[in-house]
Order: C-alpha cells, then structure tokens, then sequence
C-alpha cells in the first residue's frame, strides 16, 4: 500500500495560506536602524507600523486593549537569526519567547509528533483511546491487548511506512463492543492514509456503538473527515496551496452540517473547543471572509490576552484573514481594522515582464479610511493613530499628524497604543525639522518603560542628534543614550576620531563598546592614512585583547579581536616588520612601496579581506547614515597593488610582489577579494606575463602559477 500522508494542519489553525509570506519577516537580513516604515521589514519596531509583521501589530493591539502592554520579566536572549536587532527590534518568534518563555526540552521529549499533518492528533488521542478502553467493563483483557497493540499500525501509516502492512488486525474480537472500536481503529487508518469515503463509512457506523466514547467521537471524526475531503486537491506536489478554486465545495458544505450535528448533540463535549475552530475551518475553505472575520473579532473579545491562546489565535487570523491568498482580506471590530489598515499602508511591489520591481501606492485611501469612522466608534485614540499613520506613511502630510496627536510625552508609562502614537509625533517633527523634536525624545523616556520602548525613544534622539550634527553629545557624560547598540552604530559609522577615543578610555561603559570604539579608530587610521595617530592610540589595546574572535556582526558581538592591532600576524613571506614598524614608516612617508605593501599583508592575513562592515554606509534614513566625522576614504589592497604596479620607479622586488598580489585577488574564485572593482581574465593574463616577463628571476614570478 503506498502511503502519502499530506502535510496540512487539522486544527483551528487551518492551512498555510499563499500570503503569509508578507505577514513576517525573513530572518536572514538585518533591520532598518529607523522609526517606522511603508516596507515590510526584517523585523518589527516596538511601534505599530505598515512596516511591522502584522502579526506583531495585532497582539500589540490586544494586549494594550487589555492593558497588558509588552512587559515580559526581561528581554529574550538574541540568537544568529536575531543579529543585529539590538533591544530595537523583535520578529514573531522573538517576541513570543519574550512573552511566553518555556524551559529547554528535554532530548527524549522529540518523539513523532507529526505537527502540521492531519497525524498532530495521533499522539495525543491515544491516552483518550487508551482510557476508553480500560473504562468499558464489556471488554476482556484480550481485547484490550489487542487493541492497544493494533493502535501502533495508525503511527506506522502517518510515518508513511509500509510496515502498517504487515501488522495484521486482531482476531478473536467476539464482543460487539471490541468489534465497534476495531471499526473505529480501521477507518482512523484509511482516514490518515486519506481513503475519505472508507472513513467516513466507518465512523458513520459508529452513531449506533455500544460505547459512548466511540459514538462522540465517530460523530466528531465525520467533520474532519469532510474537511479533509474538501482540501484534498487544495496542494500540490511540493505542498504549496493552489486556491479558492481547488477546495470541494460540497464537502464543506457536509463539514458545516456535521460540525453542527456534533455541536448540537454535545454541546460541551470533549471536541467541543476543536469542533468550534473547525468551524472557522469550514468558513475559511468556503471563502466566506466576512463571516470569519466577524468571528474572529468575537474571539479576540473572549481570549485571554496575555495569554499564548491569544498570540495562536492572532497567528490564525493572520494567516486566514489579513493574508486571505485568493480571497479578498477582511476585518471586523476596530483591533481587525487597524491591524489591516497598517498592512494596506504599504507600498505595493510588482513586477514587470522584465523582472523590474514597480512600486505602487498604498490599498488604503484617505477616502475609505474616513469612512471607516462607525467602525473604531468608542476608540477615538485608536483611530486618531489609524488616521494620523496614514497622513504620515501615505500623504507625507506631517503637520496633519501632529494635528491629529497632541503632545502627550510626559506620562508614566505607555499602553502599545499611546506609546506609538507619541513616537509618530516625534517621528513628524523630525519630518518637519522642528526645533522642540530634540525636547520631546527627552520628555518621552520617562515613560517608556516597557521592554523595546526606552531603546526606541533613544533611537529617535539619536537620529535627531546625527541629523543636526551632535554625535559627540550622544557620547556625552550624562548622555540619555544609553542603549549599546546604538552607541556602537554611530561609533562604527558617524563618530570621528576624538568621539572614538574617548568612548575607548571610558571605563563607565561595558567593554565591548569600549572594544569596538578602539576598534574602530584604530581600523580607521590605518585604512585612511592617519597613521601617526594609529601609532599614538594603539598603546591603549590592553595586554590581553583579543585577537581570535571572528568579526560576524561588529554592533552585535560581544567580544571583539582588538589585540589583531598589537599582536596580529603581518608576514608570510614577504619581508615585514610589525605592524607599528610599518605605521611608522608610513607616517615619516605615505608613498613607502615596501610599507605600503606590508599594510596590504597585514590586512591580508588578519581577515579583512571582504569584510567592509566600517567601511559601508547605511541609507540617509537610517541611524549611521548621515554624520561622516572621521575624513578619509577607506583603502583597499586592490588600490595598493595598483598604485605600484603604475609606478615605473617603485623597486624590483616591490612591483614584482605587487603583481603577484593583484593576480592573486582573483585567487581562487575569479572575483576580486582585495576590494576595488572587478576586471575581465584578459587584465589579469596580462599582469600575470608582465610579472613572467619583467621580473622573470623573482620569487613571485617563480611562485605564480596561474592566472584567474
């Protein structure tokens, strides 16, 4: 028998829609070190925003409603996939470890659970398998062995293993009762190796067993058997949902009947709360959006807000409602229509037959947003921020927004509501370059106490700061900017040489920010031609700096190889002194062919080649992406080599390794790894003879083998 268990959900939380994609963000890039934004981010502000996984945003939405706000014990521990977020940004599994923390499992707690298929209610209906059968009186000790052991052929089916083949059904069942549950076990199997008409016959037959167990459940089972049958053709080979139009109408139509047959014969039956969600199920297959949407709102009303029920139920509305694939969204109650409204506050993207991206406007206009004012009726500061979003986000109309919210910076604390309100405020004077802007950040910490709001309040003070010149006062002994992260973004991409100093001498601050401080001065220096000033600071690497630690994310990690600048390598076979020797060199003469090739080796061979994380500039918008205090232009290898090779006067043996060096940039790859652009094979043949030919007795004519 050829098994081919479909992977698709069985519960309230349905299918696995074609638009969730837009809901999240992809995990594998970095956020945007700004307030708010029309584009789907990697991750999510503290602030409601159309750049927000929706997700996020609803049960922002839900807990402030409930006054919960977002104040987990302490901030979740950041893993690979979190780099870069600082204590700025969270994604939606970020957050749900912050809100709702379990402990480590345990590695025998691993077993087949079978999650995502119609098999996730294996496992756990055997103890209620199990228990009916110990509670019928009317079965022999036999009976029960042998039931309990043809249990196991239904996980062999849902492994898609054929060994379910080999397991022979009991025999010597004499009893009507153990006949009834080996009708019960035979269409559980066909119903997970989805023979939809055998189950559905063999759970019909059960209305009449002798066990009450038996007869719920067979009832119960009907329901998921019809909607199993109707999403049957709704996946493709590769699992991907293939619409509206794939879904067998009249088996969710015998869903709808069998889920209320159910409901109406045990009302609070044992699959009473699943036979509820299944019938948000059955609306979702039949593309009644309207109707699901009304029940969703009922919901959101009923659920616990903090609770891990409410952030399920808010991944389900995501998935089955905002991102509806082939039906049209819909929301209902004003915690739906915001959440909604953000999402349509994004800028569309498509593409042309060319494969160019083409952004359009926004899905909501001015027009249909005042029309939904009956709708936010009693939630006036809701709306306000509904409405204040899109005169910021799509109007660009910034004086309407602080029309809209007043100034309210100096509370105590902030509901998600009343905090993002407020940042939009900030994020308005910023727009219009208001003198008060800096005033009111400072006004608004005092009140952003909960997790991600004090961080966020500190990064628009610290973009007011870049944007009117006044880096070194984010430094400041008694700056309000206190937060790592953002200091050691505008220490690696804005701070100028005496900002980096100091914050290196400062022994009040953590060392990892003292360490990227020193860090980058010194990288700087030395790449940018200060380099009697490198020779002057590279005193203050201690004694025992790192050297060893690989640079991954600079602003993240903790422990930075500092000591690269003291006891880095600089020679292997070229003849170098060290790095100081060299510096200093450099400084009596910039244009020393042999330092200036021993500056290219030391680089070379203490890893940064292709790693450019000081020497890249985020966007204007974007904290670092405005202040350049530190003068220069970064060198590369590529610009050394070059420079040499042009000079006809540069000694032998120098021209000679800067050829051997440039050929070897391209080295295995075929892309140039020294920075600098990339040149066809033909410049690289070329140098390649010129150092055979001119230099034919030199070491590095004799080493260079190939050309790439």
């Amino acid at each position: 028998m050829k098994r081919n268990v479909m992977w698709s959900a069985v519960g309230a939380g349905l299918l696995a829609a074609s638009g969730v994609a837009w809901a999240c963000a992809d995990t594998s890039c970095s956020p945007s070190w700004k307030l708010g934004s029309t584009d789907l981010d990697c991750a999510s502000n503290a602030i409601l925003s159309p750049g927000n996984d929706s997700r996020v945003n609803l049960l922002f939405l839900l807990r402030g409603k409930a006054g919960l706000g977002v104040n987990p014990a302490s901030y979740p521990a950041l893993e690979y996939q979190s780099s870069g977020y600082g204590r700025n940004f969270v994604d939606w599994q970020l957050l749900n470890e912050g809100l709702f923390p379990r402990p480590p499992r345990a590695e025998d707690d691993y077993g087949p659970d079978f999650a995502g298929s119609r098999c996730i209610s294996l496992n756990t209906g055997t103890p209620a398998f199990l228990a009916a059968l110990n509670a019928n009186a009317a079965l022999s000790a036999s009976e029960r062995a042998g039931l309990t052991e043809a249990r196991q052929r239904l996980e062999q089916t849902c492994r898609g293993s054929d060994e379910a083949d080999k397991t022979v059904w009991p025999a010597g069942l004499t009893s009507p009762v153990a006949k009834a549950f080996l009708t019960y076990l035979q269409a559980s199997e066909a119903f997970y190796d989805e023979r939809w008409d055998a189950a559905r016959q063999g759970y019909a037959t059960l209305a009449q067993a002798p066990d009450p167990w038996l007869r719920e459940t067979g009832v119960y089972m009907l329901a998921r058997v019809a909607l199993n049958a109707a999403q049957a053709k709704a996946f493709d080979e590769y699992g991907w949902y293939e619409g509206l139009k794939s879904i067998d109408q009249a088996a969710v139509k015998q869903a709808h009947a069998d889920l209320a047959a159910y409901l109406k014969a045990w009302p609070n039956g044992r699959y009473a709360a699943s036979a509820i969600g299944l019938q948000r199920r059955a609306l979702w297959l039949a593309g009644d959006t309207g109707a699901l949407a009304a029940e969703y709102a009922r919901l959101l009303g009923a659920v616990p807000a903090g609770s891990e029920q409410a952030a399920r139920l808010v991944e389900e509305i995501d998935n089955k409602l905002l991102f509806a694939g082939d039906r049209p969204a819909a929301a209902s109650g004003p915690l739906l229509l915001a959440a909604l409204d953000l999402v349509q506050m994004r800028e569309t993207h498509t593409y042309d037959d060319e494969g160019e991206a083409q952004v359009g406007k926004p899905a909501l206009t001015e027009a249909a947003l005042a029309a939904q004012a009956p709708a936010f009726a009693g939630e006036p500061e809701l709306y306000g921020f509904v409405q204040a979003s899109h005169a910021f986000y799509v109007q660009k109309d910034y004086r309407k927004v602080l029309a809209l919210i007043p100034d309210d910076a100096r509370r105590s604390e902030y509901s998600p509501v009343a905090f993002s309100r407020q940042v939009l405020r900030g994020m308005a004077l910023a727009a219009l370059g208001d003198r008060n802007e800096g005033g009111f950040w400072r006004e608004l910490l005092g009140g952003a106490k909960a997790l991600w709001q004090r961080p966020t309040v500190e990064l628009g003070l610290a973009l007011h700061m870049e944007r009117r010149g006044q880096v070194a006062q984010v430094f400041a002994k008694d700056s309000p900017v206190q937060d790592t992260t953002i200091r050691k973004i505008l220490l690696t991409h804005s701070a100028g040489p005496a900002v980096l100093r100091g914050v290196a001498q400062d022994g009040a601050r953590p060392q990892a920010e003292r360490d990227a401080a020193l860090f980058t001065l010194l990288y700087k220096q030395l790449t940018r031609g200060d380099y009697a000033g490198f020779i002057g600071n590279r005193a203050l690497v201690p004694a025992g700096a790192n050297t060893d630690a690989a640079l991954w994310n600079f602003t993240e990690q903790e422990t930075i190889p500092v000591g690269l600048f003291t006891k880095g390598r600089w020679s292997d076979g070229y003849p170098c002194q060290s790095i100081a020797a060299t510096a200093q060199k450099l400084a009596q003469n910039p244009h020393d062919t042999a330092a200036r090739l021993c500056l290219g080796d030391f680089l070379r061979l203490n890893g940064f080649d292709g790693w450019n994380e000081l020497d890249d500039s985020p966007d204007k918008d974007e904290l670092g992406g405005h202040a350049r205090d530190f003068a220069g232009q970064p060198l590369t290898r590529e610009s050394i080599y070059a420079g040499i090779i042009a000079n006809r006067a540069a000694p032998a043996n120098d021209r000679a390794y800067a050829l051997y060096r440039m050929v070897y940039c391209y080295a295995p790859s075929g892309y140039n790894g020294c920075g600098g652009k990339d040149v066809e094979v033909d410049q690289r043949k070329a140098w390649f003879n010129q150092l055979k030919r001119e230099y034919p007795s030199s070491p590095w004519a004799k080493k260079l083998r190939f050309y790439w």
